[in-house]
């Protein structure tokens, strides 16, 4: 029974000494200081970072998004070392031993190793897809996995465990980096645009291409997106009341889709504006007696 007191009583005495609230008091502000101070370091080296890769860019002319890609990936390791700096500090601080932590860490990873796997696989997964060059952000890609597309959009930023993509209807859909398959990148060669427009079987032909051709040496020099004049390929089909004739064109990567909308915005106008007949459908003649 005196032992049970005596323990007690050691345990309460501190809680009834100003000292252990002083001590405590000056702990918890020093903590705030150093998460204040990492804060503040954090933000400080993320600027200075993206001012190194401007500096860089504007001196050796490189590749914005492949800046970006880096940037975001310094960032991101800048930031990790920053907060274990921290944390082991702050540790220091209440007497914890960090040499202790980090040699029993080394057991409890052999013990937990396996269900590691996937993060570790992220990890490794996301400094190839980095240092590869497979894709950089602002690209657009097509993310496959087990043959089934996963997301399709814009990748918005590249880390070490995952990938942040905006899909085209606004949706932002966050990977893990093991997960990935196969990738499709738009974005690293040009692109193109493929339309067929429908004329009327009765229009000259030769008119049509004339038109045609001088609408597109205009388009190169009003869309950006163009690398290079629209063409006509030719006739692809010809029906009872209609030719199909078949447009082709080369784009700036990721801007095919687009290229072909404003080809088919652009041929419309110029249609009505000569009046270039379209395709009427046929009626066939009701025949009565036929029916009968």
């Amino acid at each position: 029974m005196n032992q049970v007191k005596h323990i007690l009583s050691s345990l309460i005495e501190p809680l009834t000494k100003v000292e252990t609230y002083e001590t405590l008091a000056i702990k918890i502000i020093m903590i705030l200081i150093y998460i204040i101070a990492a804060i503040i370091v954090i933000s400080i080296l993320n600027k200075v970072i993206e001012q190194a890769f401007k500096i860089q860019n504007k001196s050796r002319k490189g590749n914005k998004k492949r800046s970006k890609t880096l940037i975001s990936l310094v960032q991101n390791v800048v930031k990790y070392i920053v907060w274990f700096i921290v944390i082991t500090t702050i540790l220091s601080k209440f007497g914890i031993s960090v040499e202790g932590i980090i040699a029993s860490a080394g057991v409890v990873g052999l013990a937990v190793g396996f269900g590691a796997q996937t993060i570790v696989k992220d990890i490794i997964t996301g400094f190839f897809i980095i240092f590869e060059n497979q894709f950089d952000v602002g690209d657009y890609v097509k993310i496959n996995s087990g043959g089934t597309t996963v997301a399709e959009g814009t990748v918005k930023s590249i880390g070490l465990r995952s990938t942040r993509i905006n899909t085209i209807s606004g949706e932002l859909t966050i990977l893990p980096n093991g997960s990935m398959g196969e990738i499709t990148n738009f974005s690293i060669t040009n692109g193109t645009s493929i339309v067929a427009i429908p004329v009327s079987i009765e229009e000259n032909l030769d008119h049509v291409e004339k038109e045609l051709n001088k609408l597109f040496t205009s388009l190169r020099s009003k869309y950006y997106l163009f690398v290079s004049d629209p063409v006509v390929e030719g006739i692809d089909s010809i029906d009872n009341n209609k030719v199909t004739i078949r447009i082709s064109a080369e784009t700036i990567p990721g801007e095919g889709a687009a290229g072909g909308r404003i080809i088919r915005k652009e041929v419309q106008r110029l249609f009505v504006r000569e009046n270039i007949k379209m395709p009427k459908p046929i009626f066939a003649p009701y025949d009565e007696q036929k029916r009968g």
